[in-house]
């Protein structure tokens, strides 16, 4: 208890409860009116300074024992109130009967109307804390409910009860039914300053400067870079300096809103660059700001007609990467649209619109499984000839990228942990692309909807995923996201087969089938297969006919896992191909199926004791080469 930091939100923890227990006894039917005026007054000094909570908070014995301590414990009255304190807890041995007293608080603060005033005032010391503890309670689940009965039980009996910190992860926080923003936000812990100071006082600079970096790394801020812009916008409107003002506020609005509001877009004006207006079109592509891809298109218009206007306003060359620009930012809105429109530009040349088209061209290779292929695009000479010191960056962070996306699909854990994460580029990256490992920073809304229902789905707590996966599933729809939607629809069909609703999974599947079957996606299409597979075998009789069908999904299954080097859901697609096969008396294929799933288990898991694989060691040493000459132009 003395390591765990002060709680920023309010948890309701057992000496609450015995708190509560002696409110309740004292002030429900006024029995302190019955005592002796000096006992009453030991009585609220020690309830006062509890309900404080600016020490810690004393034992139930302890507790008892002062109370007990005070004048006039002769008294009649007295003696039967120490008594109710002392056996209370006796008649909370329930998850039912704690539930009934908390409950039966608001009796102490609640006007009534026969009453003129209520026993506790709302606003009074100990009215507040039974007001903030009743909140509490309502909020708990019933799992939360049990654990601070047993913690209850534990403190009474003189036990020692941990004071832990309650983690935020919305997989594991299952002691909370009803969450508000304060339960989902994960708070900074002091425990690093407080290691900064000790180290500052002994004069460990070394130590001081490591804890002071890891405090501001919780939740750091991007207030400077704002009160200088605002600074330079009051400057320039003092000035009448139009285009400067302009600037100004373009930069102003490149910056990342503050969490949960929407990005300012650009109005068109005389001294604005096109390229501003072309940015616009990046954050109506960002699922954060609920805009459909219409949008995205109306406002890559207004960028290409600000563009021929500022070319005739400005008296300017016509520049070619700003052309280029336009057509690559184009692509991808045609791209999310179901379209890929491919942009060509001089090979070897400084131009970054041409690498983020090969590097989009690269992360789709790795998509489908083509691994070689999308680094021998990276790795060709003539894509990282012309980098430039910040296009070096993200070229190496999408070769990593790739490098990572097939260790983590082969089942490469240690080779992903111990070796590639320490060697990750600078660049925006997050754990979930890859891991459920629980992480601070979030996705999009409807990637992060997705994970959240893949995470629970991985550890056999799909009756938790229903919300996010509603909500994944409305989002991708109306965003026009029809990719992500299509991952939804899928695990909405595993959902409905997992709680005994085969049919309507298999009437979803069917649906969303026409759009998979092409192989846009390789695994998308061996998920869905999968899927369908498991989804006639649970609602058909076992014919002949129906299970060559089924045989035909569980080739194409295995055919894109295998192509993809997923290893793990090709043991389970074998697995249940053996089964069919032995449905229908093929021996020699059930055979075949049996022991190629016995190669792949043995391959997979000498993939995952490699630590330190060739391949990827020179790869990553080609990296460092290639950025050691970038940085000596």
């Amino acid at each position: 208890m003395d390591d765990a930091p002060p709680p920023t939100e309010h948890i309701l923890r057992p000496h609450h409860l015995v708190l509560l227990s002696i409110l309740m006894i004292t002030f429900k039917d006024l029995e302190i009116k019955k005592f002796p005026p000096d006992f009453a007054i030991h009585l609220l000094r020690i309830l006062l300074n509890e309900v404080a909570e600016v020490t810690e908070p004393m034992a139930h014995r302890e507790l008892l024992k002062a109370i007990g301590s005070g004048p006039y414990t002769e008294v009649k009255d007295v003696a039967q109130f120490l008594a109710a304190i002392n056996t209370v807890h006796s008649d909370i041995y329930s998850a039912e009967k704690l539930g009934n007293f908390l409950g039966n608080l608001p009796a102490l603060f609640v006007e009534k109307v026969l009453e003129e005033k209520p026993r506790l005032m709302r606003r009074s010391i100990f009215g507040y804390f039974c007001r903030r503890c009743f909140v509490s309670y309502v909020k708990l689940s019933f799992g939360g409910l049990n654990k601070l009965r047993d913690d209850y039980v534990a403190w009474c009996n003189n036990k020692e009860v941990i004071y832990e910190p309650i983690s935020k992860d919305n997989l594991t926080m299952d002691y909370l039914l009803h969450k508000t923003q304060s339960d989902k936000k994960a708070w900074a812990k002091p425990d690093s300053y407080a290691a900064w100071e000790k180290a500052k006082a002994t004069g460990d600079e070394t130590l001081a400067m490591e804890n002071i970096r890891r405090f501001f790394e919780q939740h750091f801020h991007d207030q400077s870079d704002s009160l200088l812009l605002h600074e330079a916008i009051g400057v320039a409107r003092t000035a009448n300096d139009r285009q400067t003002l302009q600037h100004c506020l373009s930069l102003l609005r490149r910056l990342p809103p503050p969490p949960g509001e929407k990005a300012f877009l650009n109005e068109i004006q005389p001294d604005m660059h096109p390229l501003e207006i072309l940015y616009d079109v990046k954050k109506l592509m960002q699922e954060e700001n609920e805009q459909p891809l219409l949008m995205a298109f109306n406002k890559l218009v207004e960028a290409m007609g600000l563009y021929d206007h500022w070319l005739d306003a400005q008296s300017a060359v016509p520049n070619d990467d700003h052309q280029w620009a336009q057509h690559a930012v184009q692509s991808m809105i045609w791209r999310e649209a179901e379209d890929i429109v491919l942009a060509f530009t001089e090979a070897g040349s400084d131009n970054s619109t041409r690498l983020t088209v090969m590097l989009n061209r690269g992360h789709s290779m790795a998509r489908q499984g083509g691994y070689n292929q999308a680094l021998a695009l990276l790795l060709e000479p003539s894509t990282w000839t012309g980098l430039t010191l910040a296009d070096y960056n993200s070229w190496a962070h999408e070769v990593w990228n790739i490098l990572t996306m097939r260790a983590i699909r082969r089942g490469q854990d240690r080779l992903y942990k111990e070796y590639l994460l320490p060697r990750k580029p600078a660049g925006e990256w997050s754990s979930k692309y890859y891991t459920f490992e629980p992480a601070i920073d979030r996705l999009s809304p409807v990637r992060e909807a997705l994970h959240q229902v893949l995470r629970m789905k991985n550890c056999n707590k799909l009756q938790s995923a229903a919300n996010p996966l509603l909500s994944a599933l409305w989002q991708s729809e109306f965003l026009g996201r029809y990719h992500s939607h299509r991952s939804a629809i899928i695990l909405l069909a595993d959902f409905g087969l997992q709680y005994s609703m085969p049919k309507r999974s298999r009437r979803i599947l069917e649906d969303v089938m026409p759009q998979l079957i092409g192989g846009s996606d390789r695994e998308q299409r061996g998920v869905a297969c999968f899927t369908m597979a498991r989804c006639v075998i649970v609602t058909s009789e076992n014919s002949s006919q129906i299970l060559e069908h089924v045989l035909e999904y569980l080739k194409i299954a295995e055919m894109d896992f295998e192509a993809l080097e997923i290893y793990s859901s090709l043991q389970d697609v074998l697995y249940y191909k053996a089964m069919v096969l032995e449905t229908l008396g093929r021996k020699e294929e059930r055979d075949a199926a049996c022991e190629k799933h016995e190669q792949i288990q043995a391959q997979q898991q000498q993939l995952a004791a490699v630590v330190v694989d060739r391949e990827v060691s020179e790869i990553c040493d080609a990296i460092v080469l290639i950025g050691a000459a970038v940085s000596r132009r």
